[in-house]
């Protein structure tokens, strides 16, 4: 079981080489003042192997106020990578309390830590159930890691949704005592900014965006996965247009829609820097995607630009905004003028839903917390390396694609797993930033830092169908 100490030397803690938390000089400085007020009313975790998982700005908070011991636990088992940054961020995670608990009521004379039986924990209303499934996976995992602070007449007002869990799990819970004054101005300290969360420590790799890549048309062990981008938008639309449509899937991942419209007979072509031989657990096949290259070169260079172009669960699987904004302005040096660009991506709204709801539902493909960065980007780790995932709202997206494209029509509730929109009329871009998205995305990178170099006679036919496109759409408008 993990060990409290209440008074840990601060110069035994070794930082961490990450810290998915970033703070502002301003939010530095009033943490230091809330130390100074209040105290440290949240014991930092530490690894078994002395390094520390979570309290890294409130150890240089205290350092820096001249205090030299702080309040820790220890975990008894030693944490690898992944979990020692989930501790770290749900640790830092006071804005996802949204249940009502109570403990019995005590002596204004006591004041500071105490153990709790946990049927002295009473859960007045519940919320954030995948929030507490992220805390009982870790409880369960590596032991009582967290604390609650309450006033002498029982009220909790940090950490509800871990003395939530504890009381569910039974386990012993870690109460830090302060006055009923004290917690009404303690409350207004941590409804502060206290920063924001940045991945940028953790390198993440746009060849291990694959691992965010569903099979389509039917999953494993024969559970349906159909994409509803494809059966909401793309098959209607191609169905009511014809068979003459050139269409043009980009991120196709194992493309099992776009080859089946091809077997249908539609003039389709596809796109997947990152091919895996036997699907997403295999090795990657840079030679496969260098022939669906070589297949869209030809095929530019002899029929021009498409009518439509999809762009399926892609944005939601970028590594930044800066490949947000490559892959968009690829989409858009594919589109022809007068052609339809269709997407779906993440929902931000249900994601939202999903924090807030009392009971937590059952997902196939996604069942972890999400800590959002200002860009609502999360860092998610899936067999065995670090991925992104990209939540937009229906705004956002809009406002996105509105920089691609003059005409943006967004689809879906904005609470519904994914939003889709229907865009058209390509927008003329800067010929040195599409040529830099162009070089970039037909280019990726692979383990090793190798690149294939086979992209350039794409580019090049890309490139000169977008300058005749773009000029024949300035004829038009200036008559």
């Amino acid at each position: 079981m993990p060990e409290f100490i209440e008074a840990m030397p601060l110069d035994r803690l070794r930082p961490a080489d990450y810290n998915p938390r970033r703070l502002s000089a301003e939010a530095f400085g009033r943490l230091q003042r809330s130390l100074d007020l209040f105290g440290c009313v949240k014991p930092v975790i530490v690894n078994r192997n002395g390094i520390l998982v979570a309290g890294h700005q409130r150890t240089k908070s205290l350092k820096a106020i001249g205090v030299e011991h702080v309040p820790a636990i220890v975990l008894d088992a030693e944490v690898g990578l992944h979990d020692e940054i989930r501790f770290n961020l749900l640790h830092n995670s006071v804005e996802t309390d949204g249940s009502t608990v109570r403990v019995p009521a005590c002596s204004e004379d006591e004041h500071g830590w105490s153990w709790l039986d946990p049927e002295n924990i009473s859960v007045r209303a519940r919320a954030n159930a995948v929030v507490q499934s992220e805390i009982r996976r870790l409880i369960s995992g590596y032991g009582t890691w967290g604390s609650v602070v309450a006033d002498h007449q029982g009220r909790v007002i940090l950490n509800q949704d871990y003395a939530v869990v504890c009381r569910d799990l039974r386990k012993p819970l870690l109460v830090y005592r302060v006055s009923v004054q004290e917690a009404d101005e303690l409350v207004q300290w941590l409804e502060g900014d206290y920063g924001v969360y940045d991945y940028s420590g953790v390198e993440i790799k746009a060849y291990n965006q694959h691992k965010c890549q569903m099979h389509r048309l039917s999953g494993s062990e024969g559970i349906s996965n159909r994409s509803t981008t494809y059966e909401r938008y793309v098959l209607p639309f191609i169905a009511k247009s014809g068979k003459g449509l050139r269409i043009a899937d980009f991120g196709a991942g194992e493309a099992a829609y776009i080859r089946r419209l091809r077997g249908q007979g539609y003039d389709a072509h596809w796109y997947e820097p990152h091919v895996r031989t036997g699907g997403t657990t295999g090795s990657l096949d840079v030679a496969a995607s260098v022939a669906q290259i070589r297949d869209l070169q030809r095929d530019v260079a002899s029929k021009g630009l498409y009518d439509v172009v999809v762009l399926d669960s892609v944005l939601n699987s970028v590594t930044s905004l800066t490949f947000e904004e490559y892959v968009l302005i690829a989409c858009n040096s594919l589109l022809a003028d007068g052609g339809t660009f269709i997407t779906g991506t993440r929902s931000l709204g249900n994601l939202e839903k999903k924090w807030r709801a009392k009971k937590k539902t059952s997902q196939k493909y996604r069942c972890g917390l999400d800590f959002l960065d200002e860009n609502n980007f999360s860092a998610t780790f899936r067999g065995g390396v670090w991925t992104m995932q990209r939540y937009h709202t229906p705004e956002t997206l809009r406002e996105t694609l509105g920089r691609y494209f003059h005409e943006v029509e967004v689809k879906g509730a904005a609470t519904g797993s994914n939003i889709y929109a229907i865009c058209r009329k390509p927008r003329g871009l800067d010929a040195g930033r599409r040529l830099l998205a162009l070089e970039t995305e037909f280019n990726m990178e692979y383990p090793g830092g190798y690149r294939h170099n086979r992209h350039k006679p794409l580019t090049k036919a890309l490139i000169s169908a977008c300058e005749t496109r773009d000029s024949e759409i300035a004829d038009i408008e200036h008559g």
